[in-house]
């Protein structure tokens, strides 16, 4: 099963409808954003391990979150901290571009859509973890292929479909 369809089982089974309830949103508008938001995570993750340094680092974090169940604990990924930290290695400066782009897809504001991007961000490293972690660490080779296989996959089923364009440009792919 692609890391897209597993993410979207764990979260339908309900912690979208908790985030919803959190974020004051209807399910689907979440699940709408979540979808949307995998192949922009995956992405900047694919986009960052062209290189040599940038596959061996995400590996490296990816290490890190083999053994995270974000899923656990909502209520703090709600806080952003973690997430947040992610984003910014992930997408760097773009961000607030990235958040623009989904809510303007989904019809809602960019800071919801950010609080939702700072939750799927975890989830995706601790799911990409699981998928690609052996022994506590990754290999940068696996990584690589890895996460670019994903970022296709996720695109593919995006909410969105011509998004992965709009996202790739953000991030200048």
């Amino acid at each position: 099963m692609a890391l897209t369809d597993d993410i979207l089982a764990a979260l339908d089974s309900g912690p979208i409808t908790d985030i919803a309830g959190q974020l004051g949103l209807d399910t689907d508008q979440v699940r709408s954003v979540v979808k949307d938001s995998l192949p922009a995570v995956l992405g900047g993750m694919a986009h960052n391990a062209q290189t040599d340094d940038g596959a061996a680092s995400l590996a490296s974090a990816l290490g890190d979150h083999a053994e995270a169940n974000p899923l656990g604990d909502l209520g703090s990924l709600l806080g952003g901290g973690l997430g947040g930290s992610i984003l910014e290695h992930v997408l760097g400066g773009s961000t607030p571009q990235v958040s623009d782009a989904i809510a303007q897809k989904a019809g809602l504001d960019p800071a919801t859509v950010q609080k939702i991007l700072k939750v799927v961000a975890p989830i995706v490293m601790a799911f990409l973890a699981k998928k690609v972690v052996s022994g506590g660490s990754a290999d940068p080779g696996v990584v690589k292929d890895q996460v670019q296989a994903e970022r296709k996959e996720a695109e593919s089923k995006a909410q969105t479909p011509d998004l992965g364009s709009i996202i790739g440009a953000i991030l200048g792919r």
